[in-house]
């Protein structure tokens, strides 16, 4: 179907709009019914081939509410409950599974640390080493502490909904992209939408992420071969009729899908898949997603009945995908009040500016120096000196320099792509000697990723 081009809306994606650049698919639906769709900048670089409403994105972390989906469907079938220790379906977890439910993975509040950390930590490279289930499961297995004890804390962790899916093969005998098929997209006539079980899977339409490498671009993709936390591939139109099920209840029923999208004490307004929020006063649902080269962001107004989904094949650097969809929706939203934008913008600011510090000197950084191990990912981390400054050197990486904070404690920048920023404490024996670190993720709560990671001196 073709629309009436909408000037306000097509500015917004005026910068990627060109047949020299990656983009995005927009859908626009109110009470499930598309009013706008358009495809901006192109699906292949190299063989010009324009983005359209049809194309098909890697959907990144949308795929968590289709699994948290297959989740309630088993429940509804009295397969399992949310309230089943996890342990009880994945024994890779030990006696740490004895003590989360399946609705404390699924709401992020069970501690388990996240799988993208634990492999970029071990020495894998993102978007160019595969991880599989079975590495994620080898750390699992190794895993000896949690970031906190289930139901204490919020931390967002891919492993969660990975573990999550793996439940839903073990009880359904079903892979969970052909129990979502089955059960979720055939139902809701999702044509274009699949989990791909291995990252080299053939996807028609298949648009290919690309990241920016100067004044030009480069292809950067994925290589996952697991699901439940990513591997979603579909349409923004799909996305649209998988929203409209949120009204229309065909899948799942009006009380799965309530439960979805309610959150529950400490977990950071996450339902299951879902996050509630408000925008200008007006409540809504949503979830975004960030794998190498692909951003997705699905979000709706329930009161409004208004929809917004994006997919995009560029890694964005200055801008947010939440930004895209807010302003989007400004221009169909049928009230509008003053943006508050600027003011968390200069709260932010301050807090910057309150909570940086000079950086103290520390004495004797030969006693830092010298070989730490991990047995959660079994590597060897080593912290060298470089002149008069500390590094921490590791495989299939450059050295990341250690940063004086405090006494023993130093900053960590671009650790990785998935752990940006890091602290790490050293700690001593009682002859005051260095005989371990711990790192924890430097962002605030809750969106701290990894807590009290320890290392021991060899």
């Amino acid at each position: 179907m073709k629309y009436r081009a909408n000037p306000n809306v097509d500015r917004i994606f005026s910068r990627w709009n060109k047949p020299n650049s990656p983009g995005f698919a927009l859908a626009v639906s109110k009470a499930g019914k598309i009013v706008y769709s358009r495809g901006y900048g192109m699906a292949d670089l190299d063989h010009k081939i324009p983005i359209t409403p049809g194309t098909v994105f890697h959907a990144c972390s949308l795929a968590k509410q289709f699994t948290a989906m297959c989740i309630m469907l088993l429940e509804g079938k009295g397969k399992l409950s949310l309230g089943d220790k996890v342990g009880d379906y994945v024994p890779e977890l030990g006696e740490l599974g004895s003590h989360i439910t399946i609705a404390d993975m699924l709401h992020h509040i069970s501690g388990i640390r996240d799988q993208w950390v634990l492999v970029t930590m071990a020495g894998w490279r993102m978007s160019d080493d595969v991880v599989t289930l079975g590495d994620v499961l080898y750390f699992v297995n190794r895993m000896k502490t949690l970031n906190f004890h289930p139901r204490s804390g919020y931390s967002y962790s891919n492993t969660n909904y990975t573990l999550a899916g793996l439940i839903v093969e073990r009880v359904s005998h079903k892979y969970l992209s052909d129990f979502a098929r089955k059960h979720i997209f055939a139902p809701l006539g999702m044509k274009s939408t699949t989990i791909t079980n291995t990252h080299g899977q053939i996807m028609e339409n298949r648009a290919y992420g690309y990241r920016a490498a100067g004044k030009a671009f480069e292809i950067r993709m994925p290589n996952y071969d697991l699901t439940g936390a990513t591997n979603l591939l579909t349409t923004v139109e799909d996305l649209v009729r998988w929203n409209h099920n949120f009204d229309s209840h065909v899948v799942g029923g009006k009380k799965a899908l309530a439960t979805m999208q309610e959150p529950v004490a400490k977990s950071n307004n996450y339902g299951l898949g879902l996050m509630r929020g408000d925008y200008k006063g007006l409540g809504l649902v949503e979830h975004d997603g960030r794998d190498a080269g692909y951003r997705s962001h699905l979000i709706r107004f329930p009161e409004q009945q208004l929809a917004i989904a994006l997919l995009g094949n560029v890694l964005l650097v200055d801008v947010e995908t939440a930004d895209i969809v807010r302003e989007v929706a400004d221009v169909y939203l049928p009230r509008k009040r003053a943006a508050a934008r600027q003011a968390s913008a200069k709260t932010s600011a301050a807090v910057s500016a309150e909570t940086s510090a000079v950086a103290p000197e520390y004495a004797a950084p030969k006693g830092f120096v010298g070989r730490y191990y991990s047995e959660e990912i079994d590597t060897v981390y080593e912290v060298a000196l470089d002149r008069s400054s500390l590094r921490i050197e590791r495989k299939k990486n450059l050295p990341s320099p250690l940063i004086p904070i405090a006494a023993d404690t130093f900053g960590l920048d671009d650790f990785s792509n998935v752990l940006t920023s890091a602290t790490v404490k050293f700690s001593r024996d009682a002859h005051g000697k260095i005989d371990g670190f711990r790192i924890d993720d430097a962002r605030p709560a809750p969106e701290n990723q990894l807590l009290n990671f320890r290392f021991t001196r060899l």
